[in-house]
């Protein structure tokens, strides 16, 4: 069986570092994150790649579309392939998220769906703390503006009927549990 691993969640609550554990557990992979074809897009087309919002508004720019038509071809590459593939972009509207489980479907993969679903606060705390570069955020002066203004906007919360298989992270200690439980499910 097939699978496409997709993390949920808002900045901060550990969508990349999962992800990322999943890939070194699990060698023939493919970990896709739209946060890295943003930094490349900037770094090398930043004429055309300027932000995925208009003006500081919650408005989509034109260059949102670009960054997401490039993401949209790396995973139609992906899924050509037997590589177990892992979605590590937060995945934020349930626009989104249909999209990339239409695609999935087509290539007759089965979804799984980690939802980190943390407190506020608890996400708060991680970006005073964290010492993440800031060279991803084109659209948001900070990780706490990003928080608190965009993602509180347009985030919508996944349920369980968007996947074959779902998961919630509640708080840190959920994480080696749901990570035990994918592996156990796609040894299978």
């Amino acid at each position: 069986m097939k699978y496409l691993i997709m993390t949920v969640g808002k900045t901060h609550s550990g969508k990349t570092t999962f992800g990322k554990s999943l890939a070194k557990k699990i060698k023939t992979n493919c970990l896709i994150d739209t946060d890295e074809i943003a930094e490349f897009l900037k770094d090398n087309y930043g004429n055309l790649y300027n932000g995925d919002f208009l003006n500081n508004s919650n408005e989509l720019a034109p260059a949102f579309f670009l960054k997401k038509q490039i993401a949209h071809t790396i995973f139609e590459a992906a899924f050509k392939t037997n590589l177990l593939i892992i979605s590590t972009s937060a995945n934020s509207t349930k626009n989104l998220r249909k999209g990339l489980v239409t695609l999935s479907k087509k290539n007759k993969r089965r979804v799984i769906m980690v939802y980190f679903n943390l407190a506020e606060k608890t996400l708060l705390e991680r970006i005073e703390n964290s010492k993440r570069s800031k060279k991803c955020l084109y659209h948001s002066k900070n990780f706490k503006d990003l928080l608190l203004n965009k993602q509180s906007i347009r985030f919508e919360e996944p349920n369980k009927n968007e996947a074959d298989y779902f998961f919630e992270i509640n708080k840190a200690a959920d994480d080696k549990k749901v990570f035990k439980e994918i592996l156990k499910l796609i040894s299978c």
